[in-house]
């Protein structure tokens, strides 16, 4: 069974409480989640690169969270940049020191990371 929620009851865009940002945590997906802690303390333009080579669902979803922007001319969607915003900041914050204190969240982000390498060597 999914712990995803379904999109009709996704955390309103304004979210700025401890509350809210818990909600929104729990909406994201868990590769996601991963993602924005590993984020967390990276210089602004790297972090802004990374979002922005995530997949377009990921992208939309951290935009109707309020936690990212486009940025750019609306004609030329192909080249909208991505701007992450304070809350984004906060939610990273927040998912980085959940994961420094799940040391057995971070030890199977590490064996999947593993496992990954491993097939990849596989099919070279």
């Amino acid at each position: 069974m999914s712990n995803r929620k379904p999109w009709f009851s996704r955390p309103a865009t304004p979210a700025a409480a401890d509350d809210d940002i818990a909600e929104i945590i729990d909406y994201l997906t868990p590769d996601l989640q991963i993602t924005l802690a590993g984020l967390h303390d990276a210089p602004p333009a790297v972090a802004t690169a990374v979002v922005q080579l995530l997949p377009f669902g990921s992208r939309a979803a951290l935009g109707e969270l309020g936690l990212a922007v486009t940025c750019g001319p609306e004609s030329d969607a192909t080249r909208r940049s991505v701007a992450l915003t304070p809350l984004a900041c906060r939610v990273m914050a927040e998912l980085a020191a959940r994961a420094v204190a799940d040391q057995s969240g971070v030890d199977e982000w590490t064996r999947q990371a593993q496992l990954a390498a491993a097939r990849r060597a596989e099919h070279s």
